[in-house]
């Protein structure tokens, strides 16, 4: 083959890959998992979780909220750091009011002082469903 056909060939199957990639990312979802599956072996990897909302804090310095999240299984943290808190309260939904409401988050799994831990991706990725 000549190096031109090669390179059309190439960028042909390039760009067929990434308009592939465009269209599919919307469909492309985490796991919905049960609390009592998540381990250490999901650290860093993104999950779904849904439950109840069992209890609602606030860091001392106000931007960080800490919600314990129940689904039956087991319970986990949810934190929701400052940058997403704010942008879920401009749409005059206030954290403190998720207390003993039923939501699905997508978030990160870590581990912080020996628990594990779930960090909300985003502001979108938090859902109340009851």
């Amino acid at each position: 083959m000549e190096d031109k056909k090669i390179f059309k060939l190439a960028l042909f199957t390039a760009i067929l890959g990434l308009v592939g990639m465009v269209f599919s990312a919307n469909y492309i979802t985490p796991p919905n998992v049960q609390i009592k599956d998540i381990d250490r072996g999901m650290l860093d990897k993104e999950v779904s979780v849904e439950g109840m909302v069992i209890e609602v804090k606030q860091s001392q310095k106000g931007g960080t909220y800490f919600l314990e999240l129940m689904d039956g299984t087991g319970k986990i943290k949810l934190v929701i750091f400052e940058s997403a808190a704010s942008e879920i309260q401009k749409t005059n939904i206030s954290i403190v009011n998720f207390n003993k409401r039923r939501i699905r988050a997508v978030g990160r799994v870590t581990e912080y002082q020996g628990s594990l831990e779930v960090i909300l991706k985003d502001a979108s990725s938090l859902k109340i469903l009851a």
